[in-house]
């Protein structure tokens, strides 16, 4: 390895790159489907609980009915982010090039073009991920999307299902109990509608600092008679915005501590909202659909998840944009309970 001349104030060591790697908890708990459409089906068929009645030996068996289905027709809003490059991004140094340049490949504009195009490319590719990512959480916490360009989405969650928890069961409240109120929410709205019991719980920030210092959770992990839960936090492995915070009842405990900026107020602000807990069934059978890419240069239709764009404006301005057509479908919506706990 060569060695870095410290003295010399005009060499520069490698860039440090904070790039902010986009969170995917929650796509990637997405299965991917890509349509030939700009829109696309669903249908919803929820299955009644019937029993096999007995009959008399001389009996013909008794009529079962059949289920009905519900189609939803979806629309994916279109996502696009772009960036140019001028004559004057190619005489700027990029991070951690040298101010003296000594070798003339290096110097060249070829090879600053080559490197201002990979990342911008990554950083649309990341803005978009990041997009998708805040797209499921708005739709887990609100049961619909508002692009702000268009009429809002509706998701297919119940909406009993989303909700502000009552006075008395919010998780500051003197004489709560949020293990007992998770429960019920298994049991009688996840386990009824959704199919399964309650597998998952996502907390904002806030709640789950309101839910560790509740009373009755306390004394809950206190009770050492039976190892009924633990808490041991460990950063997740592979999502290092999240934090699997211990298991309850059979209930993995997960924090979300992940941002984006929010171009509109100029400053950065929490995916999760702070003040809510998400929780999850076994089989909530989560969808990502991407909504076909139209490209009227070439006239063809993209069935893709992403699509690139490149065109020069007036001979002096070369523009790359992504287009996507994201939406995400949680087609059981029944498997999901989203409350406001503060």
């Amino acid at each position: 390895m060569a060695n870095l001349n410290t003295s010399n104030p005009v060499e520069l060591s490698r860039a440090l790159v904070l790039a902010y790697r986009p969170q995917a908890f929650f796509r990637r708990m997405c299965s991917t489907i890509t349509h030939r459409t700009k829109s696309f089906l669903i249908d919803i068929e929820k299955k009644t609980r019937y029993l096999a009645p007995y009959i008399r030996d001389e009996e013909d068996g008794k009529v079962i009915a059949r289920d009905g289905y519900d189609t939803i027709t979806f629309t994916p809003p279109k996502v696009g982010a772009s960036r140019n490059i001028t004559d004057k991004d190619l005489e700027t140094r990029l991070p951690g090039q040298s101010i003296v340049e000594i070798s003339a490949e290096s110097a060249s504009s070829e090879s600053v073009m080559s490197g201002l195009v990979i990342e911008d490319m990554l950083d649309l590719q990341r803005s978009i991920e990041r997009r998708e990512e805040q797209q499921i959480i708005e739709i887990l916490s609100t049961g619909k999307v508002a692009t702000g360009v268009g009429a809002d989405i509706n998701a297919p969650i119940p909406a009993e299902n989303i909700f502000t928890a009552a006075a008395a069961d919010k998780f500051d409240a003197a004489n709560s109990d949020p293990i007992k109120w998770m429960r019920d929410q298994s049991r009688k709205k996840v386990a009824l509608s959704g199919g399964t019991a309650v597998r998952r719980a996502v907390f904002g920030g806030d709640a789950w600092d309101a839910f560790i210092s509740n009373a009755k959770v306390q004394n809950y992990l206190d009770n050492r008679r039976i190892d009924l839960g633990a808490i041991a936090p460990r950063e997740d492995q592979d999502f290092p915005g999240v934090t699997f915070q211990g298991r309850i009842e059979g209930v993995d405990l997960y924090t979300y501590d992940e941002y984006f900026f929010n171009d509109k107020e100029k400053k950065n602000q929490a995916m999760m909202p702070v003040d809510r807990v998400i929780l999850l069934g076994g089989d909530p059978r989560f969808e990502m659909h991407y909504g076909a890419v139209f490209d009227g240069a070439n006239g063809t239709i993209n069935k893709t998840q992403t699509y690139a764009w490149e065109w020069i404006e007036k001979g002096k301005i070369r523009w790359r944009e992504l287009e996507s057509h994201p939406l995400f479908v949680p087609v059981n919506g029944g498997s999901v309970v989203s409350a406001k706990v503060l």
